[in-house]
């Protein structure tokens, strides 16, 4: 594989991306007095910038005392979320801090009074954050290149210590999601994805799991979007196999199925994979297992199924002689949104 495709040398962000979740942050401008309780959560962001919000509501429960959670709804769009209420903690992420979209639901939810914790590696959102005397968090930019797909455990480890410093939290879940996340290692699982990168080549990709696990799905369709800079689609099961499967009767393109699955899932929904399967390779439909080791917690399970499409990304990328770093179509979409 040519690895000198990799100017940004991406590889070394993959294997760097679990130490991201010992970064320690520092909370600017809290106010003097928090509000006691909050019903919910709202969290602007966009694109890379909204992930460490998927990631919080998936496993909320694993950081609390009791295993409670809050709702965690998530906002992509120019105006204020609908699900804001008195009691809502209200989050703006943006990892550039110049995305279009988060800055105008920040300026409106701030126009109503409220409190809105900024989050950004700088740009506009932080210096609108000082103007306002609002709080803010500045997320660490390891290189000018650094992409916000790959910020996910920066800004999930600055969620929570927002959480924590507002009350949501105790303190116990600074620790507990460095103890989660630390059972992972990025390398265990390079080579399993360059295999698949090769069973992809020159294919479409269809990614799908489990109900449990569908946040990987997703994010292995992102990466596989932004790093080889192709087609890829994502669905999960029990839901596909009431629409989406029938439309694979009449493929109009030349589709590899990628079936993700933890090692110890044993619902209902393991045999819908193994009769989908079935199902598909009777059609002479292309399909792969790929089976994750389990960690005994949801936050390590989705954080190394998602490695594993990280890699799988990176080196469909490099088979295709792209570099996988740069996103030169989004640039390009936001110059035209300019004019």
């Amino acid at each position: 594989m040519n690895n000198t495709l990799d100017k940004f040398n991406l590889r070394q962000v993959i294997l760097e991306a679990v130490d991201q979740i010992h970064h320690q942050y520092i909370i600017e401008n809290l106010p003097e007095s928090i509000q006691q309780k909050f019903d919910n959560i709202v969290i602007n962001g966009m694109g890379g910038s909204a992930l460490p919000a998927e990631f919080l509501s998936e496993t909320f429960s694993q950081y609390t005392v009791d295993n409670s959670a809050y709702p965690v709804y998530i906002n992509r769009d120019y105006s204020s979320s609908k699900y804001i209420t008195d009691s809502s903690l209200i989050l703006a992420i943006s990892y550039s801090g110049n995305t279009e979209e988060t800055l105008s639901a920040y300026e409106s939810a701030v126009a109503t009074g409220r409190v809105v914790i900024a989050m950004a590696a700088g740009g506009a959102l932080i210096q609108r954050a000082k103007e306002l005397s609002q709080p803010y968090v500045v997320i660490p930019n390891p290189s000018p290149d650094f992409q916000p797909r790959y910020a996910t455990l920066y800004i999930l480890k600055a969620i929570i210590e927002v959480l924590i410093q507002f009350g949501v939290l105790s303190d116990i879940a600074r620790d507990k999601v460095i103890n989660l996340v630390n059972q992972v290692n990025p390398k265990d699982f390079e080579s399993q994805g360059e295999t698949l990168a090769n069973t992809i080549k020159g294919k479409t990709p269809v990614i799908y799991a489990t109900c449990e696990y569908k946040l990987s799905a997703h994010l292995w369709k992102i990466k596989i979007n932004e790093n080889a800079k192709t087609p890829c689609f994502w669905n999960y099961v029990p839901e596909l196999n009431h629409n989406e499967m029938v439309g694979f009767t009449n493929p109009q393109a030349n589709f590899q199925f990628v079936l993700l699955q933890n090692e110890v899932e044993t619902s209902r929904n393991i045999k819908r994979f193994s009769k989908l399967k079935q199902l598909f390779e009777s059609r002479e439909l292309s399909v792969v297992n790929v089976i994750v080791p389990d960690f005994g917690n949801k936050l390590a399970n989705l954080v190394a199924m998602t490695l594993i499409g990280d890699w799988t990304a990176y080196y469909l990328a490099l088979s295709y002689g792209i570099d996988p770093t740069p996103v030169d179509m989004v640039e390009e979409f936001k110059l035209l949104m300019k004019d």
